[in-house]
This record gives structure tokens, sequence and C-alpha cells, in this order.
């Protein structure tokens, strides 16, 4: 893939070592990714990237909008683990989670107060897992949420968003009316779901396509993510990504009721739509890393 990858990694191996976060949250310049780990590597491709994660202590994440790029192009499993969840009062489930929102900037060192309407779509996006539009008019701004059913029930999801939106609001002092509207663009089309060689990422986004250009570094990365029928993978290639991968979903589905079912349903999620060969360790892990209780 690289024709001078010896030299690449030899002139990376000479480069200044990056600065410890003593609470091991770090985030990226480049690629603008957050990553939970010990050390100040890149955890994805140590060996040949030049960057290395800045410790959230001595700069906090440029913007919220990093949190998107996990919500939109990961996979939607953990989203799809909480609309399975979300069974209780929807006020109560959107005080929660608001909460568990905010915790999360504080504790990640977001500068989030000085970009409101930013926070509140990445909030949406994130609990989602869907792209949201904005029509803003004077005093009046309507969030268009596109493909929600691919995930959620939209009744459902409206009626967390519904009262969550109004709390964001109090949070934020956004004055604006805030209406929610929804748009299906895929339609019964598959979502594309990809496997990366290189970083061993997977993303799901948009349509199948045989193979696609990396949603994260569109301009600089020379992998090639490939439709997952094609190509060979692990589920321990899952659960490292979310080792690394900050734990704002755990939280989230932590603070729900454990309820009947959710591991089958887990399991279900992994072998049908995302064919992973899952035995019960597996399963295990990945409910340990996703928040997924045992009732």
């Amino acid at each position: 893939m690289f024709k001078n990858r010896e030299k690449i990694m030899a002139r990376v191996a000479e480069m200044p070592r990056g600065e410890k976060s003593p609470s091991n949250r770090y985030w990226c310049l480049t690629c603008k990714m957050l990553f939970s780990m010990e050390e100040p590597v890149c955890p994805y491709m140590s060996k040949i990237c030049i960057n290395t994660p800045i410790p959230v202590e001595l700069a906090g994440p440029e913007s919220t909008i990093s949190l998107e790029k996990i919500g939109l192009f990961y996979p939607k499993i953990p989203q799809k683990m909480l609309a399975f969840l979300a069974k209780g009062d929807p006020k109560d489930i959107a005080r929660l989670w608001v909460e568990k929102y905010f915790d999360f900037l504080e504790q990640w060192n977001f500068a989030y107060k000085h970009e409101p309407m930013q926070t509140i779509k990445s909030f949406i996006i994130t609990i989602s897992g869907s792209e949201t539009g904005q029509r803003i008019r004077s005093g009046e701004i309507s969030m268009i949420i596109t493909d929600l059913e691919k995930v959620w029930d939209q009744d459902r999801f409206f009626s967390i968003l519904e009262p969550a939106l109004e709390l964001l609001k109090e949070k934020l002092a956004v004055e604006e009316t805030i209406k929610l509207d929804s748009l299906d663009i895929l339609g019964e089309m598959d979502t594309g779901k990809y496997f990366c060689p290189m970083c061993s990422k997977f993303f799901e986004f948009s349509t199948q396509k045989d193979s696609i250009t990396c949603p994260l570094m569109a301009q600089k990365c020379m992998a090639v993510p490939t439709n997952i029928n094609n190509i060979k993978y692990k589920l321990d290639h899952l659960v490292r990504v979310y080792d690394y991968t900050p734990d704002i979903y755990k939280k989230m589905a932590e603070a729900l009721d454990a309820q009947p079912d959710a591991k089958d349903y887990l399991r279900e999620v992994l072998t049908e739509e995302w064919l992973f060969e899952v035995d019960d360790q597996g399963l295990d892990q990945v409910s340990s890393l996703l928040g997924v209780k045992d009732l």
C-alpha cells in the first residue's frame, strides 16, 4: 500500500514522543478523533502516523463535531442498543442522557459553550446515528433528521428528544424554538457496511458499495475500506475499536434500566447485520464496552 513504508516508519520513530494525559483522554488535530488510551500514540496506525494525540488537559477538542464522526460513520450498533434499552419514561431518559452528555463534554474539556447549536446537533447525531440538517429562521430552527428509522422508531425517538432539547436549550442559553422533522433519503436501501484492513475500523453510512474512501481522512488516507461481504475480519477488531473509543455510549446505556433479551438482540445485530462470529466471551466483551447489562 505504501511503497516507502519502511522509510516512513523509520522517520516516524525518530520524531518526538507525545505528552501523556493523566486522564488517558486524547484527541487528534488531524483526524479529529477522540481516543481513550494509556499512551499518546495513534492506536490504529502507530508506526506510520506522523501525528501524536493531544492530551485534553493540554488542549481540549476543537469542537463537538468530533463526536459526529463517531455517530455518523461508525457502526450504528451503540445507537441500536440505546433504542432497544430506552423503555422507560421519555422525560427521565432525556434528563439522564443530557446529564451524561454534559458530564462527558466537561471531562473531555470541550469548549462547548461557545458553539451552542453545534453542541445540540452533536447530541442529536450521537444518540440517533443520523445526519441532521437545519432550516434556520428568525426565532425558529427546524432540525431535520435523515433516515432515522434505520435505527429508531421515530415517535419514540422524538418523545425523548423533545424534552432533551428543552434541557439542552436551557443549559446552552438558546432562545430559539426548535422544531423536529425527518426525511427518508435511503428508503429501503441498506446502509453501507465496510471494514478497513489498515486501521481495522468499521464504517456504516450511505449505500452499499464495493469500497469507499476513508470518511475520516478522505484526502490523506491511502487505505481502502471494503464491503464486509468481500473481506475477512474478526470480532476482536471491533472490540479493539471500542477499547479506544470514548465511553459516551456506555455511560448512556448504563444510565438505563436493564432489559430482558438485550444481549440476545446485540448478538443478533452483530451476527446478522455485521456477519461476525460471536461466542459468549466475545458477546460479553462487546456488552461490557457498550454498557449492556444483564437483567
